[in-house]
């Protein structure tokens, strides 16, 4: 930012010099141009027509010089800021003037406001069976935009009527969620749908807990939290986005978590983004900067941003999993957490419904800072930014994975080295017993008459408790000349030897 000030301050800066020698040259143009009519005049004022004709050819000649200087001012000037641009170009490309100079908090426009004003109506509107709200369709700009929303019934062209139902929508959930993801791809023609004969599901029953992910059998009390808006977002992710449906489904990476409760809670998530909540007042909220309010001013986006929410989810439960796997995440896990679904799910790595909480704290960080934090303007933009982090997420999650042999390989460095340094203390050990301690030998010392024999611990040792040999006792011959004496003693006498 500071190099695109200096830029700008250049640029005006040549402008004004540029203008201040225009200014300076058409002066000296016109007073030599005075002059020369004036000397002309002295000269010849007998012939006044001469004088004319002098002074209109320098007055002619002045003005070309003055125009002559100006366009060369604006050439420079335009050079200038030819320059200028490409400068900035070149060192911000992804950038322009008009986004650098955009503020990134902004208010929310009379379009955005419209929506969000009937987003929250449809957040307090409560899901009861036999709901029917419905407006004329005047084919306004406003009607024109939200008219493929998913809360509405099909077939308002013809109808001339926006209709929301909750028969509708919960027949809608029903078939789409609970029914067809289910149903084989070889399977016949014919499908139960279990719908009774006024078109409606069947409630209470097992598929809505088993199936579509709800607490009870019967649904309707799970939207208490979010109205119409969380159960027309659960409609919408069941039949636009299968995707996403399929990774909560058996075999999903995600099928640990129910899919209508985490569906309703992206919801509350997106309407706490929003202000939707009773708890703020209307005004409070249409008068609050965010850095994504020009988001919203596409119906689509809300659309988008609770499709990305549900994915986020997913891969907050897979990165969850593989960070399980590393070395030391149990005791990590627990040190972090203070409820006690950690240690029943560190016991074997695995992620459960206990760790809901977390993933859900997870995904709602980097929905609301990373994504939406971001300021994005377009629903383009806000996919692409989510993709980005996704990689991003990614390639953190693999350079944990990756450090983690490193560190496997420095271990086990170090326990080699250590069964070497022991394997070494041993046989140095062994060799100084060896020096030390001899095999046994029988070592004969003559002193004068003495003869002293010498026998190791090691022969010695042959016998569980050798007896010890009794004391010869000299024998002198007839001749009185005395014989050697020889004596057997011990290694505890060698050492006083």
């Amino acid at each position: 930012m500071r190099i695109l000030m200096i830029t700008m301050l250049t640029a005006v800066t040549c402008r004004r010099v540029a203008a201040f020698s225009f200014r300076q040259r058409g002066a000296i143009t016109t007073t030599t141009a005075f002059s020369t009519t004036t000397s002309n005049s002295n000269t010849n004022d007998n012939d006044d027509d001469n004088d004319k004709s002098n002074k209109n050819n320098n007055h002619s000649s002045a003005a070309s010089t003055i125009s002559g200087v100006s366009d060369q001012a604006q050439q420079m000037a335009s050079r200038i800021s030819q320059e200028t641009s490409r400068a900035i170009s070149n060192l911000l490309p992804t950038a322009t003037l008009a986004k650098l100079t955009t503020r990134k908090y902004t208010l929310p426009d009379r379009t955005v406001a419209s929506q969000v004003l009937m987003y929250r109506q449809l957040l307090h509107t409560a899901c009861k069976p036999g709901l029917r709200l419905s407006r004329p369709y005047q084919e306004t700009p406003a009607q024109i935009a939200v008219v493929h929303m998913p809360w509405w019934e099909q077939g308002i062209e013809q109808s001339r009527k926006m209709v929301i139902s909750y028969d509708n929508l919960i027949v809608r959930c029903w078939l789409s969620g609970a029914i067809m993801p289910f149903v084989p791809s070889e399977s016949e023609s014919t499908i139960e749908t279990l719908v009774d004969s006024q078109g409606l599901p069947p409630v209470p029953h097992d598929y809505w807990v088993d199936r579509l992910g709800f607490q009870q059998p019967d649904p309707v009390t799970d939207f208490r939290s979010a109205g119409v808006l969380s159960l027309a977002m659960l409609v919408h992710m069941v039949e636009s986005c299968p995707h996403v449906h399929r990774r909560f489904l058996q075999g999903g990476d995600a099928s640990v978590l129910p899919f209508g409760i985490t569906c309703i809670n992206v919801t509350d998530m997106l309407a706490k983004f929003l202000m939707l909540s009773k708890s703020v007042d209307r005004m409070d909220a249409l008068l609050s900067s965010k850095p994504f309010w020009r988001l919203f001013g596409d119906p689509n986006a809300l659309l988008a941003v609770q499709e990305l929410g549900m994915e986020f989810i997913c891969d907050c439960v897979v990165e969850l999993r593989r960070e399980r796997k590393l070395p030391g995440a149990k005791e990590k896990d627990q040190a972090n957490n203070h409820n006690a679904s950690s240690m029943m799910n560190n016991d074997t790595g695995d992620v459960t419904v206990f760790d809901f909480p977390q993933i859900l704290e997870r995904a709602e960080r980097r929905l609301r800072d990373d994504l939406l934090g971001a300021g994005p303007t377009t629903v383009e933009e806000l996919r692409s930014m989510a993709g980005r982090l996704r990689i991003k997420y990614l390639k953190a999650l693999e350079r944990k994975e990756n450090a983690v042999p490193a560190k496997e390989k420095i271990q086990a460095n170090k326990e080699r080295a250590l069964k070497l340094r022991d394997s070494m203390v041993t046989t140095a050990g062994g060799l100084l017993e060896k020096l030390r301690k001899p095999k046994g030998t029988t070592n004969t010392t003559s002193s004068g008459n003495i003869t002293t024999t010498t026998t190791t611990n090691q022969d010695l040792l042959a016998t569980p408790n050798p007896p010890t040999p009794p004391p010869k006792e000299p024998v002198v011959d007839v001749a009185e000349k005395p014989k050697p004496l020889v004596f057997s003693i011990d290694d505890d006498d060698e050492d006083d030897l």
